[in-house]
């Protein structure tokens, strides 16, 4: 799959949040990431992050770069630019963003997660941020998506699925920002 046509499976399904202003929640912690696609090795791989086992929140698990609001992005789509920086060290512009998948909600710690979509054509080398990250992961699109099955190890109300990646399993969230990946690229209708 080359790029184009790539983007042809995926931009008819990119929106933009109602409002890039000031987002308020009193329910859910705010927070975005961005899905980055690129075709540095010339096939379509999307860059993962395994999150260091250290942190509170969902700590050794597999997520797209990204982070929590705050007040100082002024909007999420500015969050999801400055933590991918931070995180992997791999520099966005407003201008690299096509747009954003349908937002996710975690299943624990009551985030609401708006996935800002990236799709280059060549990208850095990721420089993963250690405090935060124990590993970048550059995983081949095509090959991940097709790994999708039904999650029945995690509890829900909602209808889960997981990834496999090498030893990688890919839930919850981040698992549900690839279904819809899945939908369109994998079994478009």
């Amino acid at each position: 799959m080359d790029r184009s046509d790539l983007l042809a499976r995926i931009l008819p399904h990119l929106t933009w949040p109602a409002s890039l202003e000031n987002p308020i929640s009193e329910t859910f912690s705010l927070s975005s990431v961005v899905v980055l696609i690129h075709f540095t090795k010339s096939s379509p791989h999307i860059l993962l992050t395994q999150r260091s086992s250290n942190l509170r929140s969902h700590g050794g698990e597999i997520s797209f770069p990204g982070g929590r609001y705050t007040k100082e992005d002024e909007n999420l789509l500015n969050t999801a630019i400055r933590e991918t920086g931070e995180e992997i060290g791999i520099r966005l512009t407003a201008d690299d963003i096509l747009g954003c998948l349908k937002a996710v909600k975690t299943l624990t710690s009551n985030f609401f997660i708006v996935p800002f979509v990236s799709v280059l054509q060549n990208i850095d080398e990721p420089i993963p941020f250690a405090d935060e990250v124990e590993a970048v992961i550059d995983v081949p699109l095509i090959s991940l998506l097709s790994t999708m099955s039904p999650d029945t190890e995690h509890i829900s109300i909602d209808e889960l699925y997981k990834f496999r990646y090498d030893s990688y399993l890919i839930w919850g969230a981040t698992a549900r920002i690839l279904k819809q990946l899945n939908g369109f690229i994998i079994q478009p209708g």
